[in-house]
């Protein structure tokens, strides 16, 4: 197998449309770009990609690759996007598995070598966080002969939270504005989407938006934070901000330098 590296990124900017369409088209190079709403308020454009070199762990987007971005959604949309617009990028490096075509292999690549008297070596190239599930079910059912390990089960178990039809989204909302009277719909919603059915451990009883803590901005609590410390390992602003949710993407820093002292303080 032939093995190279790409970067790809994507940029986050305004709002640029109403409707809940993601749309793809063909820039003059005849690559396929798309813009995709994102977290209620801003456009997710993406993606440019090209061949990468040196450390994935310091992997930023170019000048170059935002202007890119910017002038091909300028081709299509009616508001104009400039690179100073841009409010978030977002990049990262992946292997790509023909080095002369560039093709990402969007499942990986699993390899899968065990030798006697040596323990099974698994290694996985590439891959997509779409497919992340199902390699994870390929590699326990590579090593369950060496290890006891129980058969795969998750193909057919919801992730947590999730345990509910996706056309019953707007009634788990309405159940939530009732439970949690003080909510606006707009905070049932973002609520609801990250953590579904499991609400109530976040909320708990409380009665007023006083019973939640500290708020920093955007919907944010003391009792939110809490809750990712504690059950999904947040460890630092950041893990919060971007990695559980997105919402640095409008947070003001007066509110960012609260939560880091809320946590410093182990919430």
């Amino acid at each position: 197998m032939r093995a190279g590296t790409a970067q790809i990124g994507q940029i986050v900017v305004r709002r640029l449309f109403e409707t809940d369409n993601v749309y793809v088209f063909r820039n003059s190079d005849r690559r396929l770009i798309f813009a995709s709403p994102y977290q209620r308020d801003f456009t997710l454009i993406g993606t440019v990609g090209h061949a990468f070199k040196g450390d994935p762990a310091a992997v930023s987007m170019a000048a170059g690759d935002v202007a890119y971005l910017c002038d091909a959604a300028n081709r299509y949309f009616r508001e104009r996007v400039d690179p100073s617009d841009v409010i978030r990028t977002f990049s990262g490096a992946n292997t790509v598995r023909d080095r002369a075509t560039r093709r990402v292999a969007r499942d990986g690549v699993m390899m899968f070598d065990t030798r006697r008297r040596r323990a099974p070596l698994l290694t996985i190239f590439g891959g997509d966080i779409t497919t992340s599930r199902l390699r994870a079910e390929q590699a326990v059912s590579r090593l369950t002969p060496f290890y006891p390990m129980s058969p795969r089960w998750t193909a057919a178990t919801p992730l947590p939270g999730g345990d509910f039809a996706w056309e019953r989204f707007e009634a788990e909302v309405d159940r939530a504005t009732e439970r949690w009277r003080f909510l606006s719909e707009a905070e049932a919603q973002r609520l609801v989407t990250a953590y579904g059915t499991r609400l109530e451990a976040v909320l708990g009883d409380a009665k007023d938006r006083a019973d939640l803590g500290p708020a920093f901005g955007e919907g944010l609590t003391g009792a939110e934070v809490r809750y990712l410390m504690t059950k999904e390992w947040a460890r630092f602003p950041d893990d919060i901000l971007w990695r559980r949710s997105k919402l640095g993407l409008a947070m003001p820093p007066a509110d960012r330098d609260a939560l880091v002292k809320f946590m410093a303080g182990g919430g």
